[in-house]
């Protein structure tokens, strides 16, 4: 049977759990979730993973209300680490589409993701720790060994600045009106910034200010695709790549 996997982002005695035999859980809400949520009990098993690229098999040794004692059985490597930072700057869309980019760029590798408010951005805001949290069920389920980071809203010339001041960085702009994005535009070794529009793509200023700031602008085909389906192939383009 295959095992419920839970993300700890706490410090177990001040260091990670690799350097640990036993210890313990002081999150109410994860313990709830164990306890409560999947009815687990003492002696039943579970996969904790903490970011250091590591799945930790433990056995649920008591505990109280709040908190839970764990015990290490056995560890493995995460069955997925991202091999490099590839970031996701994605412009704001309606909450449900871009809760759902949140969830299928961290099944695709995405190490940082930023929300970025374009000019054709229908939605302003954004509920962050919603987004983490969901950042977070997304590793657990899809066996990554960390989680990404969701930084907060930044227009689009913050998020080029981050770009642009991030060593050995490589950018692009997915627009419909471009050239061909193809295999030899890819760099599998740098950082890798994506920077994907919103419903009715980038404006015609926006696209001027990429141009300006030295980043590739390119399409992904002749078809015009949703917001969300282009974070999809532009990703899949971007993080398999060989």
């Amino acid at each position: 049977m295959r095992l419920h996997r839970f993300f700890l982002t706490e410090n177990i005695n001040g260091g990670k759990i690799g350097a640990q035999k036993e210890f313990s859980i002081e999150s109410a809400e994860l313990t709830n979730q164990i306890r409560r949520v999947f009815r687990l009990k003492n002696a039943d098993k579970v996969i904790i993973f903490d970011g250091s690229g590591f799945d930790f098999e433990c056995e649920i040794a008591g505990g109280e209300k709040d908190s839970l004692n764990l015990r290490v059985v056995s560890s493995e490597r995460s069955h997925y680490m991202p091999k490099r930072d590839i970031y996701l700057c994605a412009a704001i869309t309606k909450k449900d589409t871009f809760e759902w980019i949140v969830e299928k760029a961290t099944e695709l590798g995405v190490t940082h993701i930023i929300p970025v408010l374009a000019e054709r951005s229908e939605k302003k805001s954004l509920n962050e720790v919603r987004l983490r949290k969901i950042a977070v069920e997304a590793s657990e389920q899809s066996g990554r060994g960390s989680v990404p980071t969701i930084l907060p809203i930044n227009n689009l010339e913050q998020a080029i600045s981050l770009a642009n001041s991030t060593e050995n960085m490589k950018s692009v702009a997915f627009h419909t009106e471009a050239e061909l994005f193809t295999d030899a535009d890819i760099d599998t070794k740098s950082p890798t910034f994506v920077f994907i529009g919103p419903e009715g793509g980038w404006s015609a200023d926006e696209v001027d200010l990429f141009h300006k700031s030295k980043i590739a602008v390119k399409c992904l085909g002749n078809q015009v695709l949703r917001a969300e389906t282009a974070v999809i192939v532009a990703l899949s383009k971007v993080v398999f790549s060989n």
